[in-house]
């Protein structure tokens, strides 16, 4: 019998048989390895939910920002999206969603609670949000025009030099807030900060500063934000009259007026100790060989170095006289005239003459 079955294995049709028998086990082996696990793994990413939490989402706000301010509304949320895996990486990789609030315009001015929601998601995706109601303050939107206080405090100025005018970009800027906050407001200022011994004129963008009675800096929106700000710092300065000294030596049978032409004051810069103890200047004109008039051009003396005047120069007029020619026209207005002397004579009557004609008449008369 052993034979027999031996012999039976030995024929070639049993064995090509069990070789393909053996190939084809082989081949399902292989190909269900290869692509049914992959097609189970495939249907099963398709099926599996999971969830996923995006942090720092922002609100979009469905309001007129130019009628109304609110408050109290955070400005990002958490979302946690759960679905089919498949689904949700797509709606994550293409971020279309948005987390919006109802028409608040609707709802007017006042204190209300807020419910957020989720827009442009699948229908097969399911989402929280943290959080998903809100209280808010809706309140009108109100402007404001406010002067600007300029605050510097001139102490920190060299004492050798002056703070001249400031000038300000904008002395006015426009406040817009919630009508409550603009209803605070107290003090709109720059500041210009400075270190002591200040010699160098300023130029600088300062922020405008917005704040209640109790110094509160409010949340207001300020038009423009930054104001520049200006101010000339220059050595000390001082106005003082000029006074004429004439100097040389005259021209014989000479005399001299001497006017300064246009003003006769000059401003004096410099040191402050000094110019304190300067109230005039003495310009003297040099009158040596001049026979007829004259105009000359002085420099301002100056009695320090470290000292500038301005105008540096000013212009005099010489008027000369003969001194004979005006001796005589001085003599000649004091003697009287001949018909100065009749126009006296014939003025001139004393009272008893007037009384003895008067009495003459009296006796003709009776």
């Amino acid at each position: 019998m052993k034979k027999k079955d031996a012999k039976f294995f030995e024929k070639k049709w049993v064995l090509r048989g069990v070789s393909l028998l053996v190939a084809l086990l082989l081949f399902a082996y292989v190909y269900s390895e290869n692509y049914g696990l992959s097609t189970i793994n495939r249907n099963s990413s398709i099926s599996t939910s999971t969830q996923e939490t995006i942090s720092n989402v922002p609100i979009q706000v469905d309001i007129n920002t130019d009628r109304y301010f609110i408050s109290g509304l955070p400005e990002t949320v958490v979302l946690t999206l759960k679905g089919p895996q498949s689904v949700l990486m797509q709606t994550i990789s293409a971020a279309d969603y948005r987390v919006v609030t109802e028409d608040l315009n609707a709802l007017g001015a006042g204190e209300h609670t807020v419910q957020l929601r989720v827009e442009n998601l699948s229908n097969e995706i399911e989402y929280q949000l943290t959080p998903s109601r809100v209280n808010v303050v809706i309140e009108e939107r109100v402007s404001i025009k406010s002067p600007v206080e300029l605050r510097f405090d001139e102490s920190l100025v060299n004492p050798a030099y002056n703070a001249g005018n400031p000038v300000l970009s904008a002395n006015t800027v426009t406040l817009t807030g919630p009508a409550s906050t603009i209803a605070r407001v107290k003090n709109v200022y720059v500041i210009v900060p400075a270190e002591n011994g200040l010699t160098n004129s300023i130029n600088m963008n300062t922020v405008v500063q917005v704040e209640d009675s109790d110094g509160n800096k409010l949340n207001v929106s300020v038009e423009p934000q930054e104001v520049n700000v200006k101010i000339p710092i220059t050595l000390y300065g001082k106005k003082v009259p000029l006074i004429v000294q004439q100097v040389g030596v005259p021209v014989e049978n000479k005399q001299y007026a001497i006017e300064i032409s246009g003003d006769d004051v000059v401003t004096l810069t410099g040191d402050r100790a000094l110019l304190e103890g300067i109230d005039q200047i003495a310009l003297p004109v040099s009158v040596t060989g001049v026979a007829e008039n004259k105009t000359q051009t002085i420099v301002i003396p100056l009695p320090s170095g470290s000292l500038t005047a301005t105008p540096g120069s000013v212009e005099v007029t010489i008027t000369v006289k003969d001194a004979n020619a005006a001796s005589t026209a001085a003599e000649s207005s004091s003697v009287p005239t001949a018909s100065d002397t009749s126009s006296a004579s014939e003025s001139s009557v004393s009272p008893s003459t007037e009384q003895a004609s008067s009495g003459s008449q009296k006796d003709s008369s009776s």
